[in-house]
């Protein structure tokens, strides 16, 4: 009994993940009923009433299952999605617990602790025919609510949704009750629908000449890799006894996975209220949006550390099509990645230099000499114009793109059928925008749950210089900075602390 078979696009984001090129998505938050509080001397028991027991969680992600099909799906051994007969609380909940306030504060003051993160990226992995879901959640000291989801069911709007679903059924149910060891039960004869993969859909044509989009070779490596990396493996498995399905398994991820770097250095962030109103000025002002200007930000703080100004950087900015689509779900995979190609000759001084009239925010501005104070100011201004705006006519340009040719969308085509990018020359950077997804109502409403210090990023994927992953709470526009540990980012850390700070 399944819902359907795995399309093309979500058997290649399957293959990387078991090869340990990726894994999934970790959205965090702090859910609490009283305000945010702590002294040396107190105790996890002093705010026990305001914390999610295991009988609020468990009777919380009950009602949450039996509500969404993603939620009680699993991958079978035939590569389809099937649901599971059942699911325990302790299969999905995974307790963290600290001895006192203080040190829970300490440790996840922004949100995960990058050990917790560490752990989730590179040692939770997920094997078809397993019958595990794909998602668990990770619950530090009854407050912090850790979602983690793999990339084949969830992409990062998903999380966000997870938790804004999380809190509404919260807040829906009661205080008392007792705690749940079976949160879900399959008990239907008919399963429910499930939605479909919409990079499978009919309207996706492949022109007939597309080198860039998807070549022989391309073909060829997905599917020697399907055969040999997913196919044979697992009938192996279904030829094989029961008792040596674990420790084939096992082998097979063994051989599989080799040491990776999912997860790198994690940095958490938070731009204020008040700042944040400024920047919304500036956005109207200029006509500009908030992805553009972090790309326009991260471009500048990266001038430390660039040497040559020949390259280019690449943006990956996932837009989330729901909106525009019949049918969606609130899970599942509907987007898709822009990529805006930045040279890094927008944030060279030189072109700058060459200038004899500068034309930036004001037309009638001259530039300065550069000895001037005010020179470094306009150079940074200019370059800073450069990046958003080639930035926002691209975001535009693809989106009015899918608007006209809907799933048959060059974007698409490359997701479903572009090759991997380690083996290309420019530096990818991945923009996670979910600032658009309320997650949190912020209802004043006494005795209610509330979030606070969230927090999102995504598993590293090869070729990839850095991910910055932003979203609203009540407290600002709360971001993490995800580079691999390899990589000396310290400079770039501290100039956009500085920009952000300064806006």
């Amino acid at each position: 009994m399944s819902f359907r078979s795995l399309g093309g696009f979500e058997k290649k984001i399957l293959s990387q993940s078991l090869e340990g090129h990726r894994n999934g998505v970790v959205f965090g938050a702090m859910y609490s009923t009283t305000p945010e509080e702590w002294s040396d001397d107190a105790t996890l028991l002093t705010y026990k009433d305001s914390r999610l027991n295991l009988s609020l969680l468990s009777r919380t992600l009950a009602k949450m299952i039996s509500d969404h099909v993603e939620l009680f799906t699993t991958i079978n051994e035939k590569l389809e999605f099937a649901p599971v007969k059942e699911i325990k609380a302790e299969e999905v909940i995974n307790a963290v617990t600290f001895g006192s306030y203080k040190d829970e504060f300490v440790n996840c003051r922004f949100g995960a602790p990058p050990y917790l993160l560490r752990h989730i990226f590179n040692q939770t992995t997920f094997q078809p025919g397993s019958g595990n879901v794909l998602w668990q959640i990770y619950v530090v000291d009854e407050t912090l609510v850790v979602f983690h989801g793999h990339d084949v069911l969830f992409d990062i709007f998903s999380a966000a949704n997870f938790h804004k679903i999380f809190l509404q059924t919260l807040n829906s149910i009661s205080k008392s009750g007792s705690k749940l060891s079976t949160i879900f039960k399959l008990e239907k004869a008919v399963l429910p629908p499930f939605p479909k993969s919409i990079y499978d859909n009919a309207k996706l044509r492949l022109p007939a000449k597309a080198a860039d989009l998807f070549n022989l070779q391309t073909q060829s490596f997905f599917k020697s890799l399907y055969f040999n990396a997913v196919k044979k493996p697992l009938d192996y498995i279904n030829s094989n006894p029961p008792q040596q399905l674990k420790e084939y398994r096992t082998r097979y991820a063994d051989i599989l996975r080799t040491d990776n770097n999912l997860c790198g250095t994690t940095i958490f962030g938070r731009i204020l209220p008040k700042r944040l109103e400024s920047l919304d000025c500036i956005f109207k002002q200029q006509n500009i949006c908030l992805k553009s200007f972090v790309c326009g930000i991260t471009m500048l703080c990266l001038k430390p550390i660039v040497k040559n100004y020949t390259g280019s950087i690449t943006f990956c900015v996932p837009v989330d099509l729901r909106s525009s689509l019949e049918a969606s779900s609130e899970f599942g995979m509907f987007y898709k990645d822009i990529r805006v190609e930045c040279p890094l000759s927008l944030i060279d001084d030189k072109n700058f230099n060459s200038l004899t009239v500068y034309n930036g925010y004001d037309s009638s501005a001259v530039k300065m000499p550069e000895k001037d104070p005010g020179y470094k100011e306009q150079l940074l201004e200019y370059q800073f114009k450069q990046v958003t705006d080639h930035v926002v006519a691209a975001l535009r340009q693809r989106m009015k793109a899918w608007e006209k040719f809907g799933f048959n969308d060059d974007d698409i085509k490359r997701m479903k059928f572009g090759s991997d990018d380690t083996a290309t020359n420019t530096k990818l950077i991945q923009i996670n925008d979910v600032s658009d997804i309320p997650v949190d109502a912020h209802e004043d409403i006494s005795g209610k749950f509330h979030m606070r210090e969230l927090n999102m990023t995504q598993s590293l994927k090869p070729g990839q210089l850095m991910s910055l992953s932003y979203t609203h709470s009540e407290k600002g526009l709360d971001i993490c900075i995800h580079y691999p540990d390899g990589y000396n980012m310290e400079s770039f850390v501290e100039c956009f602390q500085s920009f952000i700070e300064d806006a």
